[in-house]
């Protein structure tokens, strides 16, 4: 059984922000407790590849790898130890916020960091919340954030859910935050 819900059109921070607290509520509706929120930010490795450390596609993919495994080792065997504190930027929000933002020393992702923390801030006290700057399972489509809700008493994710654009017939897109 699965449910969802769309805000299209917009994928601002207050629209984020209802968009995982509905996921909450609906969780707690369901019955379900102990939630956690684990925030990700999809295409931060597509930024700073285009950007302050920069790689090419192939390399792009085994970075991912390499973040995905949490492998440091990995990482600084292929020459990408840039990327090395974002593995460290991983965990409890508030920590893993400093961290990222430490990591961040040319302002390039201020914006998104901080948009990132006012949707954490709107739900802070409904769920547990967490960080994850590099998890990329199930958000193939995302662009600047996703989220993934986890309980205490069940194993793995009970829901995703972030922003992506929607893709039209006529080559337009739209903008639209969800969750399923």
């Amino acid at each position: 059984l699965q449910i969802g819900a769309e805000l299209i059109g917009n994928d601002s921070v207050i629209a984020a922000s209802e968009i995982v607290s509905v996921a909450i509520e609906a969780l707690e509706r369901a019955g379900v407790s102990g939630i956690t929120v684990d925030f990700t930010m999809p295409d931060l490795i597509d930024i700073l590849a285009a950007g302050p450390l920069p790689l090419n596609e192939a390399q792009i993919a085994e970075v991912r790898g390499e973040l995905d495994m949490k492998d440091a080792g990995g990482l600084n065997a292929m020459g990408a130890t840039g990327y090395l504190p974002l593995i460290e930027a991983t965990g409890p929000f508030d920590e893993a916020m400093v961290k990222l933002r430490r990591f961040d020393m040319d302002g390039l992702l201020n914006s998104r960091l901080d948009g990132v923390a006012q949707i954490a801030e709107s739900i802070r006290g409904k769920a547990r919340l967490t960080l994850d700057p590099t998890e990329r399972h199930g958000f193939e489509y995302q662009n600047w954030f996703g989220f993934t809700l986890y309980a205490d008493t069940f194993v793995g994710a009970l829901g995703r859910g972030g922003s992506y654009e929607i893709g039209h017939s006529d080559g337009e897109t739209e903008a639209a935050v969800g969750f399923s």
